[in-house]
């Protein structure tokens, strides 16, 4: 373990538990006002009351973004930066903060998505928490700053150095903002954008951070032309074991890409080059075996490429309801964006078996399957959370697409219900009166082999480093940031359930 100095002396003890305090009692009303807000949003409104509601969801993200990154800042201040080095898979890694990020993505009609290089290493030596909170900051800063287009999470390595790069489409950078872009409270102007650009911290973190790392960032960009934030990090020779490069053992396909966002096409292209496939920018009149299309294209144009290959159609979680309208055009199926490797791959693999497309598979190389549409809805949920306003809101959430819904107040109650009932899904909150959150994660997963194994999502306010490998250790299978608006609540029980339903075919099989 490595410390870097703290850039002031350092604070007592005190000071790190008022700055965890302080962000767990700030979060949880936070939490029910943005969470409550998106839940109005989805009733019937007056044109009137839907801006007074998009205005109070803006105006609470807005302050979500703020105290974010004031109690890192403050963290740091407090308790300098430990780095706890582990195997990382940061493929993985990257894709979860771009499906964490996609509802904000996809509110503005952006992609965010990912693309490794041929033969990226499988796992590295890293610090995930800290590597997690850089590609957090840099991404969410590139959705706020983007209209039209998107982002790529690009990771490559070069020298013994590992690269990450977060590039986006937007309006770009003049050279004359970009040299106090790091510094703590300096930031571009982004008046002329009709943008807030906050108080300039999430740049200075992200400096903090890969400083600590012994690394270096730098941003390049021009006015007009988007912006590249690459982060450079020593790679030591160990972590040089690479994954398999592009495949020689399939049958490649010409795969069609048409009407995507130039990083979709990026995202997709390493994609389907890594699975022995050859991605081209087709127009109608191309020659291809497969197309692989934006469900915003015109009716006409998707018919007519359905006419000439099976068509799979990318669409937003949101846009589930559209699903049967895009069979009617031709569509064979569909994937749901940000796009996955495994759910490509099978869909590609469906093809060359038994020459259709399939809509559903098990994600088996990945930790976490895409959403199901067709399975959405089934299944029991415990949620254990001692604040009311919190509970409501993930019941009301979660049972208005079907699920059942048990909730708990403490950790003992949480426990009790496991002990007589069972469900497919428990939500967490960390910090409970007479058992938290830990402690029950712990004796859950002491009971017999039916009960310990249910997946558990740990909720907290306060999401650090040490608070997830703390979870993660107690038990728990992934950790979520409070607040939660419906639409992520909604997407990270679909995955698990959808987890869940794999799972049981396979073993039925």
């Amino acid at each position: 373990m490595t410390q870097t100095p703290s850039p002031s002396e350092p604070t007592s003890d005190t000071s790190k538990r008022f700055v965890a305090s302080v962000s767990h009692e700030i979060r949880t009303p936070l939490n029910g006002i943005l969470g409550m807000a998106s839940l109005l949003a989805e009733t019937e409104l007056t044109p009137a009351q839907a801006d007074y509601v998009t205005a109070i969801r803006q105006s609470g993200a807005r302050l979500l973004d703020l105290l974010n990154n004031v109690l890192d800042f403050a963290r740091m201040d407090a308790a300098g930066i430990d780095l706890e080095l582990s195997e990382v898979n940061l493929v993985h890694l990257a894709q979860d903060v771009a499906e964490l990020l996609s509802p904000r993505a996809h509110e503005k009609h952006l992609d965010i998505c990912v693309r490794a290089e041929p033969g990226f290493p499988a796992l590295l030596q890293l610090d995930d928490g800290r590597l997690r909170q850089i590609l957090f900051n840099l991404s969410g800063n590139a959705i706020k700053f983007t209209e039209t287009g998107g982002v790529l999470i690009d990771l490559s390595t070069r020298d013994n150095a590992l690269l990450i790069r977060v590039i986006d489409t937007g309006p770009g950078i003049a050279q004359a903002d970009q040299a106090r872009l790091f510094e703590a409270f300096g930031q571009a102007e982004a008046s002329h954008l009709g943008v807030d650009g906050g108080v300039g911290l999430g740049l200075a973190i992200v400096k903090r951070l890969v400083t600590a790392m012994n690394g270096d960032i730098r941003l390049i960009s021009e006015k007009g032309f988007g912006a590249c934030f690459e982060v450079c990090l020593p790679l030591p020779e160990q972590n040089q074991v690479r994954r398999s490069g592009q495949r020689t053992d399939v049958k490649p396909l010409k795969v069609g890409l048409f009407g995507l966002s130039t990083p979709l096409v990026l995202s997709l292209s390493s994609i389907l080059a890594e699975a022995g496939h050859r991605p081209i920018l087709g127009n109608i009149e191309s020659t291809v075996d497969l197309w692989i299309a934006d469900s915003s294209t015109l009716p006409g144009t998707l018919r007519q490429l359905a006419n000439v290959a099976p068509l799979v159609t990318l669409i937003r979680p949101e846009d589930r309801s559209h699903i049967e309208r895009l069979r009617d055009m031709g569509s064979a199926a569909y994937l749901m964006r940000p796009i996955r490797r495994a759910s490509l791959f099978a869909r590609l693999a469906a093809l060359q078996e038994n020459g259709r497309l399939e809509d559903e598979t098990n994600g088996a190389d990945e930790p976490d399957p895409p959403i199901l549409a067709k399975r959405s809805g089934d299944g029991r949920i415990l949620v254990a959370d001692d604040n009311a306003v919190n509970s409501l809101l993930a019941t009301r959430t979660l049972e208005k697409v079907g699920y059942q819904c048990q909730t708990a107040a403490t950790g003992a109650e949480a426990l009790e219900a496991m002990e007589t009932q069972t469900f497919d899904l428990i939500l967490m909150d960390l910090r409970m009166p007479v058992m938290d959150g830990f402690e029950a994660m712990k004796r859950i997963r002491s009971m017999p082999t039916e009960k310990n194994s249910t997946p558990i999502i740990a909720i907290s306010a306060e999401i650090n480093p040490d608070v997830e490998r703390a979870a993660r250790a107690a038990g728990a299978d992934a950790v979520a940031a409070k607040p939660l608006d419906a639409e992520t609540l909604r997407s990270i029980a679909g995955r698990w359930m959808d987890r869940q339903i794999a799972n049981h075919e396979h073993e039925n099989r």
